[in-house]
């Protein structure tokens, strides 16, 4: 429990539903207001990326930050793959506040998440862009 934040059993059998199973293609986690990583939404397999992303973006409205795990899937020398990225959402426009709780408190939910291929930190658009996020996912082959 880092920071004083806990982590719910929800948010990490959501992770292994994503993990062993391939249920969600996305799940997005935020810290409720009784200090708990809660699960705020699971994305199905009818969403796309770009679904994951605008619900990042509406917290960045909120001037808030979230935490979100990606089934990221490509094709690497002619072979399929899968492989889950974790994500800090943490805006610019963000409060301070807000910044430092998910900062903080952001290993209390990955250290509980084995298999994660890829962490990314994302700030601005740039960061959210697929083309990052592939070439982070598939930085572990080359």
């Amino acid at each position: 429990m880092a920071s004083g934040v806990g982590v719910q059993d929800e948010c990490l059998r959501v992770y292994d539903e994503v993990k062993l199973g391939h249920r969600w293609l996305y799940v997005i986690f935020r810290v409720s207001e009784s200090l708990q990583i809660v699960v705020e939404e699971k994305g199905g397999h009818d969403r796309t990326y770009d679904d994951f992303v605008a619900r990042l973006k509406e917290a960045e409205r909120k001037r808030q930050c979230r935490y979100g795990i990606f089934d990221v899937r490509f094709i690497q020398n002619d072979v399929p793959q899968e492989k889950l990225a974790f994500f800090l959402w943490s805006p610019e426009t963000a409060t301070i506040k807000q910044k430092m709780l998910y900062s903080s408190s952001k290993q209390a939910l990955r250290n509980q998440m084995r298999g994660i291929h890829a962490e990314i930190q994302c700030n601005d658009d740039a960061d959210l862009a697929m083309s990052n996020v592939l070439e982070r996912c598939m930085r572990k082959y080359t």
